[in-house]
Formats: structure tokens, C-alpha cells, sequence
């Protein structure tokens, strides 16, 4: 009697993890590829003391539709934030920022570097659903401002 209850237990153990073992499998939703070019920093003509920091393009995507949004933050703090809608891809270029992020340009050698001005660390995000961000990090070192103001050059 007992060996025919440890007989069948040990069936319905085995039965349960053969039925477990073919559970279909859910794969995770794609992570965000992504492709951007090296932000860069100007001084601003018009404000006197203020630079412009700017990319050129930033190029996001996943295989599927579950694509959210991209985002561009400067010393942690979100400056700009494109998202879609059931959308696979996202393509941000420089013109759409404007003239680009103002930020100020800082004195001479304030960052450490010679001749340069204010450093600032410029984060740019993917994110999908379901899945972990992709982020992509760069310093970017602006001119220091030499306390002039420059004038647009008038021909008569």
C-alpha cells in the first residue's frame, strides 16, 4: 500500500513538471537601438554670456511598435522629450531643437580645461515598453564668454 502511494506521487510529481516544462515562452519586448551624433556647444550671438548646446541628429528604434520616447537632458535635468504613438522609430534633428538648449557659457578655464568654459553632461535616452532604457552619455565643453558683445556686421 505505501509503495503504491509513493509510487504515485512520484507519477504526479513528474507529470506536473513535464506540464510546467512546456509552458509557452513570452519573449521580452526589444530594447531601443539607437544612433546619435556627438552634441556639440556654441557661443549664442544673440545673449551675451549664454552658449547653445545642439546635436546634429539623434535616431531611435526598436523591431517592434513598442518605441516610447527619447529624451535629452543637460546636467540631469530634461530639456527635451519626443514621443510617438504606436510608433517603431523616432528621428530628432538639430533644426527641430531651434538654435539649440541655452545654457551659460561660464568664464575662462572654469571647467578645468584651458581656454574653455562651463562643462556640461549631456544625456540622451531611448526608452521602449517593457524593457530597460538605452542611454548615451557626453561632456560637452562650451567657449568661455570674454564679456563682449558682438554685433551683427552692417554694410552700407
Amino acid at each position: 500500500m505505501r509503495l503504491k502511494r509513493t509510487l504515485l506521487l512520484v507519477m504526479i510529481i513528474l507529470g506536473l513538471t513535464q506540464t510546467l516544462a512546456y509552458k509557452p515562452v513570452h519573449t521580452a519586448p526589444q530594447a531601443v537601438s539607437m544612433t546619435v551624433s556627438n552634441p556639440y556647444c556654441v557661443q549664442d550671438a544673440e545673449t551675451a554670456g549664454s552658449c547653445r548646446i545642439n546635436l546634429r541628429y539623434i535616431y531611435a528604434s526598436t523591431i517592434d511598435a513598442s518605441f516610447n520616447h527619447i529624451e535629452i537632458a543637460i546636467d540631469g535635468k530634461v530639456r527635451a522629450h519626443m514621443s510617438g504613438f504606436f510608433e517603431n522609430s523616432a528621428y530628432l534633428t538639430g533644426s527641430m531643437l531651434g538654435s539649440g538648449l541655452k545654457v551659460a557659457c561660464g568664464g575662462k578655464n572654469v571647467s578645468g580645461i584651458a581656454d574653455m568654459g562651463r562643462q556640461y553632461a549631456v544625456t540622451l535616452t531611448g526608452f521602449s515598453t517593457g524593457s530597460s532604457p538605452v542611454v548615451d552619455i557626453a561632456n560637452v565643453t562650451c567657449p568661455y564668454y570674454q564679456g563682449k558683445t558682438y554685433l551683427p556686421l552692417l554694410i552700407k
